[in-house]
């Protein structure tokens, strides 16, 4: 009900304006409707999370289902009352380049990443916490191979950059200004992945996800980002998985 009386009041707002709900609201609601929907493969997450291998279908739908929930909240709230009105997510010219530009920045974004993840690990180290196995990580050891493609490097980049970058970042854009709009949406992205480890490293994938969006304004280089970076790290947790490569 909130979110549709948020609707209602600010539709008549001039479409240079956001005119939708909190991002914050949709974010909580696509966030409930994912676990609600989660019970259905109940089982398959205790698999998961005990170290058995989960069914096919299960593992899909474990993997994309807070994903399909963001896209469905924005497609629901979002794109169907044009909240973003006269919106674009293509740039007029340079697509592939820009496209291309995402995927060759992917890798220093990656390695940053690590470097964030080993500088938060040792700071939550100092007050005693130690990193657990999450979901996406024990799937990477258990669920087939190309699940793990469709989900993680061609699911999560399109769904997450759709909300994250494509709502999120424009509608604080709109609303607040640039810099709120760049570490707003980075603190989102960085907080549905529930894992105070994976914090930092995430949301310091969200501020060079949101920058490349602002500068190419291309929506698709920001989603080639994503899924190189996802692909980066997929690929490295299955040599490991089948035994090509061992890190320490």
């Amino acid at each position: 009900m909130h979110v549709a009386r948020a609707i209602v009041v600010r539709e008549p707002l001039w479409e240079g304006r956001y005119r939708g709900p909190s991002v914050i609201v949709l974010l909580v609601l696509a966030v409930v409707a994912a676990n609600a929907a989660s019970v259905a493969v109940a089982n398959d997450v205790l698999a998961v999370m005990q170290g058995r291998a989960p069914s096919t279908l299960g593992a899909l739908v474990l993997l994309t289902i807070t994903q399909a929930s963001l896209l469905a909240v924005a497609g629901l709230f979002v794109a169907a009352p044009r909240a973003l009105a006269g919106l674009r997510f293509v740039p007029e010219r340079g697509l592939w380049r820009s496209i291309g530009l995402g995927v060759v920045l992917a890798l220093p974004a990656w390695i940053g990443a690590q470097l964030l993840a080993l500088i938060g690990t040792r700071l939550l180290e100092l007050v005693d916490l130690r990193p657990e196995e999450g979901v996406a990580e024990a799937a990477i050891s258990l669920v087939d191979p190309i699940v793990l493609v469709i989900a993680l490097v061609v699911v999560a980049p399109i769904a997450e950059e759709t909300f994250f970058r494509g709502i999120v970042y424009n509608a604080w854009l709109r609303e607040f200004g640039i810099r709120r709009a760049i570490i707003g949406s980075a603190a989102l992205f960085a907080l549905i992945h529930a894992s105070i480890f994976l914090f930092l490293p995430i949301f310091g994938l969200g501020i060079a996800l949101a920058v490349l969006y602002q500068r190419t304004g291309s929506l698709p280089a920001a989603m080639a980002m994503h899924a190189t970076f996802n692909g980066i790290t997929l690929a490295l947790g299955l040599l490991v998985r089948f035994d090509v490569i061992r890190l320490p």
